[in-house]
């Protein structure tokens, strides 16, 4: 059964490589959401300082037309003892190709949510896609992980054109329950619209979710959980892998000890103060519960669809590394179809491939070429428990 499943599959930039920490500026609105998102594109001082902070573009001022060339670079992972992953760069023609497989499935658009950058790009090759796909006859659809699910109506209604992009933004209340400023967002939609794509709410309902911030999965009424998590048997095996608890190890828990060190594990997601700080079982459950529910989706509609392409636009911090959504989607889809689960990580920094927190923040802390960032994980092997094995090459894979 053929299955398209890498760490990164693709590492896309449009123009040069942008430093993105200087994404927040000082401002009146502060909330944990917020500065949960200031961790995944880049901290500033304003947050180092207790400074409240609003979300603002972290590459405004720069270019971002759509006329600017693409530098596309599929990533060849290494299963080998050297485990060394290379780069092959490829032309914007064969990556739309490579992106848009006949067998449908999911395209993961790894994105920095306050990069005006990354959001040009997202719209571009929604446009190209849909035509690429129109040749064929097959369906495309948009998963976003900005809406939440209860908001799906609105999403219908909007494509159907009976609301506006305005109507859109409040129907869903887009300034309460993701912040990112709607402008950035707001081609996407419109393009959307335009052209009758389907766009799908990917994201776990704040409401939920602050219950798993204080209680963790337990916390949620158990039809409720199989709302957004439909496959319990293999949510719980995809957890239990060496693969994924060096994923864990490398990704979740540095993003938990930053929040941590930061003071921000006070509040649940949605602005709810905890009685204490949030235990990292909780930090965790809510992730995972997050990714699973946004790959849930996603298969729910290329099951429905086949052969159909959904594009979701995710942050990079669900996309890398492969365990976050892609791998989750991959699981599912190979249970009953042969559909693809490709990832694309849009204008990568070193920030990006590293752990939170292990890279200073200022001047110089991006990658100016792709082959800085980190693109693959070595990880122990399951099964090998003896100490005298565990430093062996033949021990590990990645």
């Amino acid at each position: 059964m053929k299955r398209i499943q890498l760490f990164y599959s693709f590492l896309a930039a449009l123009g040069p490589i942008y430093d993105s920490a200087e994404g927040l500026s000082p401002s009146s609105f502060l909330n944990r959401r917020t500065l949960i998102q200031a961790i995944g594109g880049g901290v500033s001082s304003a947050i180092l300082s207790g400074e409240p902070i609003k979300p603002v573009f972290a590459d405004e001022g720069q270019p971002a037309d759509d006329s600017a060339v693409f530098q596309v670079y599929k990533v060849i992972p290494d299963s080998s003892e050297a485990l060394s992953p290379s780069l092959q760069a490829l032309d914007a023609s064969t990556f739309l190709q490579r992106i848009s497989p006949n067998q449908g499935g999911a395209l993961w658009l790894g994105e920095h949510h306050n990069s005006l950058r990354d959001h040009k790009m997202q719209a571009k090759l929604l446009r190209d896609l849909f035509v690429e796909r129109a040749k064929a006859g097959t369906n495309v659809a948009v998963g976003l992980e900005q809406v939440q699910m209860q908001f799906q109506p609105v999403l219908d209604e909007f494509i159907a054109g009976k609301l506006t992009a305005d109507e859109l933004k409040l129907m869903v209340q887009w300034d309460k329950r993701w912040v990112w400023p709607f402008e950035g967002y707001q081609e996407i939609f419109l393009t959307a619209q335009e052209l009758g794509i389907p766009l799908i709410a990917l994201n776990v309902n704040s409401e939920d979710l602050a219950l798993v911030d204080q209680g963790g999965l337990p916390a949620l009424p158990r039809q409720t959980l199989l709302n957004y998590v439909s496959d319990p048997a293999g949510f719980a095996q995809f957890a239990s892998s060496a693969q994924f608890r060096t994923y864990v190890d490398y990704v979740i828990r540095p993003s938990y000890d930053l929040h941590l060190a930061l003071g921000l594990l006070k509040n649940t997601m949605s602005g709810e103060k905890l009685d204490q700080q949030m235990s990292f079982r909780n930090f965790y459950s809510g992730r995972i519960l997050w990714d699973e529910t946004m790959a849930n989706r996603a298969f729910a509609w290329t099951d429905a669809n086949p052969g159909g392409l959904l594009i979701g636009l995710v942050g990079a911090d669900h996309v890398k590394f492969s365990n976050g959504i892609p791998g989750r989607y991959a699981r599912m889809a190979t249970s009953s179809s042969n559909a693809a689960s490709i990832s694309v990580m849009l204008n990568p920094t070193l920030i990006d491939s590293k752990p939170a927190g292990s890279v200073g923040m200022f001047s110089g802390s991006t990658a100016s070429s792709p082959d800085m960032i980190t693109l693959q994980l070595r990880y122990l092997k399951d099964g090998v428990n003896d100490e005298t094995l565990v430093g062996l090459p033949s021990s590990t894979g990645g």
